[in-house]
């Protein structure tokens, strides 16, 4: 059966994660004052505490939004807050009573967006920082086949701290390492995926723990 106290759950637990991140943002204000000002959960003194904390860490032009809704008592406790409510013991308790069931995992999906990660995210090539997103794999296949076609011309090419002027041979290396980053990227995730069917991972810290390729490591010399 629906419950209408559900529809708090997921504002109470973003709050508390808010509050245990010092974090502020104008609709984490808006909500505490609601949730004070109905007195959800029989906290009202901590709800509106807080929100006057979350309040005082805005930016002026938020602070100005939420401060011309306030009653002059909000406005006084906004104005004398000092350090970040601590959650009551009830509230707590409350919320540690809830059990959501944990929405299920796609490991597939993760592996992916995971090699994506690990694909686009750069290599260093001799202490150069060489980009490897979508964008600069096709810009580095051409200049690679542009000089399979004029050996002796030196190529201007963009890295991520600026310019360098590369001769045939360095931006053939360039384009061999950028490969077999690309390839080995797409290796882990098959062997992942593999391992995935077979059992043998079943968590995303598993998948994180995969001996990806590059990983900040320094690809070696060509």
């Amino acid at each position: 059966m629906y419950r209408i106290d559900s529809m708090y759950e997921p504002m109470v637990e973003a709050l508390l994660a808010a509050r245990s991140e010092s974090k502020a943002d104008r609709w984490m204000a808006s909500v505490a004052f609601w949730l004070g000002r109905q007195q959800i959960y029989n906290v009202p003194e901590f709800w509106l505490a807080l929100a006057a904390k979350i309040t005082s860490g805005l930016d002026a032009a938020d602070k100005e939004a939420i401060l011309d809704q306030l009653s002059n008592k909000e406005a006084a406790l906004v104005a004398s807050v000092a350090d970040w409510p601590e959650p009551p013991a009830s509230l707590l308790a409350i919320v540690a009573g809830w059990s959501p069931e944990p929405p299920p995992v796609d490991l597939y999906a993760y592996a992916a967006s995971k090699r994506y990660a690990v694909e686009t995210g750069g290599i260093v090539l001799n202490t150069t920082q060489v980009m490897t997103d979508r964008a600069s794999q096709s810009l580095i296949t051409g200049a690679y086949n542009f000089v399979q076609a004029n050996p002796g011309v030196l190529v201007k090419f963009k890295t991520a701290v600026g310019f360098v002027e590369l001769t045939a041979t360095q931006m053939t290396a360039i384009a061999n390492v950028v490969g077999a980053h690309v390839q080995a990227s797409f290796a882990a995730e098959s062997a992942i995926d593999a391992a995935i069917v077979a059992g043998t991972i079943s968590t995303k810290a598993e998948i994180d723990a995969f001996a990806w390729p590059s990983n900040g490591v320094t690809a070696p010399a060509a």
